[in-house]
């Protein structure tokens, strides 16, 4: 169990070395409870409360936040659905994990309490595949919520008619998993791109390691290429308690890595706060 002197998850104790504007949002988190039951090919993780998410934004001097349901629990949103209750609609929105048979009164229901969007994670396939992509969309059209992917570059390629065709937003995870060199020539390149210039896409600056796990750093060159290209599409999360990191980051350092990315302070408060609150609904 974790404390107030002990946050698990997490390395580093200082703040982030930048200014963090007022409103910044981390936009990519998740809570877990060891207890709570895992799907069948779902990856269980230790305990990480909303409590010591908390404290994590206390730290980076960061106000608000979106809970992001993981596929460990598949379709079974009650976890983030109460810390998304318990956090509060001033602070929190979350992104569920969905069907697309979901009855929408039920969706409507998550909708109330703070819900903007579903995630499908086709990296693992866990509990939604490609085939839900286009079905699914067309749900979340209805309610005025986004389609959020994690998907390799190859199946976002492969996807490519049927993401344009999407009549929902797609906020595309971690970078979209591109390339660290020559991602221009990746055909998901010219998917990823034209749904962002087109106003229909976003991308989540996320999970640096997640490309590279010797080298985070190695991100840069994406990074300030996409700054340069479509500043008013990006947002920015921790991905804490950084489920698929071989080492855990200083979530600091993640922060203050923007500002590698982002030299310039109005791009960043773009990204930490006025597109966040533009795709999330924060007031």
């Amino acid at each position: 169990m974790s404390t107030a002197h002990e946050i698990p998850f997490t390395a580093g104790t200082a703040p982030p070395r930048i200014p963090v504007p007022p409103g910044a949002v981390d936009c990519h988190h998740h809570v877990y409870d060891a207890a709570a039951p895992v799907v069948p090919g779902g990856r269980p993780h230790a305990d990480a409360s909303l409590a010591d998410h908390a404290r994590v934004l206390a730290r980076l001097g960061v106000d608000r936040h979106v809970l992001v349901q993981p596929s460990t629990y598949g379709l079974d949103n009650s976890l983030h659905l109460a810390a998304l209750r318990q956090a509060g609609p001033m602070r929190a929105r979350m992104v569920a994990v969905v069907a697309p048979g979901t009855p929408m009164a039920e969706l409507r229901a998550m909708a109330a309490d703070g819900v903007v969007g579903a995630r499908a994670n086709l990296v693992q396939g866990i509990p939604l595949s490609v085939d839900d992509v286009a079905p699914l969309g067309r749900t979340l059209a209805e309610l005025g919520w986004h389609l959020q992917l994690y998907a390799t570059p190859a199946i976002i390629a492969g996807l490519g008619p049927v993401l344009r065709a999407l009549p929902c937003p797609v906020v595309f995870d971690h970078f979209a998993q591109l390339p660290l060199v020559e991602w221009e020539a990746d055909p998901a390149w010219g998917v990823v791109m034209d749904l962002m210039q087109a106003g229909r896409g976003w991308m989540k600056l996320s999970s640096p390691y997640a490309l590279d796990q010797a080298r985070p750093e190695a991100v840069g060159d994406l990074a300030r290429a996409l700054v340069a290209a479509v500043p008013e599409r990006l947002v920015w999360g921790t991905n804490w308690p950084h489920p698929n990191a071989t080492t855990i980051p200083d979530d600091a350092a993640l922060l203050d890595r923007l500002a590698e990315w982002a030299p310039d302070a109005a791009v960043r408060h773009r990204i930490l706060v006025d597109n966040a609150a533009t795709l999330y609904g924060f007031g």
